[in-house]
């Protein structure tokens, strides 16, 4: 039986028969492979979410960094660098480092684990696509490599006038950024769509 597919690669659109099982195939016009499946996605998908939401709360509690200036010294986490914009009254800045560093981390971990841990329940599988495409629509938002890439040049540059050192959190920070980018990159899209009978873990 023939199925009509997409190459994710360029787009082609191009008939394809039923694939033997150990094959693959390949795209006329590209040469990369479109019937990939990510190999036990949903397994690695929900270990690199939960590992995610395990370091997801020291990286918010602990301090990001330590300062020393002039014989004082300073620890700061997140919520409590957020706590000062609000009370320089940076409304837009704050509410832009709360969505960014808290919120939208924190919602993709969430629905992929809400996804994964769904998939055997056929009712559900409208829900799924809806928190799928809310994942899709925070995921430009989420800019956690952004805010860790301004901690280590806050660094270098302090580095003259204070003695700034990274504090606790921002291990656990770095490690939600790599388990958070690995869970996303594990999931394949088509487990939301495919039936039990069809679904490859």
């Amino acid at each position: 039986m023939e199925k009509i597919v997409a190459c994710q690669t360029c787009g082609l659109v191009q008939q394809a028969d039923d694939v033997p099982k150990g094959s693959v195939i390949k795209c006329a016009r590209c040469h990369f492979q479109i019937f990939h499946r990510r190999v036990d996605s949903r397994v690695r998908t929900m270990a690199f979410s939960l590992a995610a939401l395990i370091f997801y709360i020291p990286a918010n509690l602990y301090p990001i960094v330590t300062a020393e200036y002039q014989g004082h010294h300073i620890q700061t986490t997140i919520f409590q660098g957020i706590s000062s914009l609000f009370t320089l009254h940076q409304y837009f800045i704050g509410s832009l480092m709360f969505f960014t560093s808290m919120l939208t981390p924190g919602l993709k971990i969430i629905g992929l684990m809400f996804i994964t841990l769904t998939l055997d329940w056929p009712h559900w599988k409208k829900a799924r696509t809806w928190v799928f495409k809310i994942i899709r629509i925070i995921d430009p938002w989420n800019m956690l490599e952004v805010f860790l890439l301004a901690i280590c040049v806050s660094m270098v540059e302090l580095g003259e006038v204070a003695t700034v050192h990274p504090g606790r959190g921002v291990f656990s920070f770095a490690a939600v950024v790599v388990l958070t980018l690995l869970a996303t990159l594990s999931f394949d899209s088509r487990l939301l769509w495919d039936s039990p009978t069809e679904r490859k873990l």
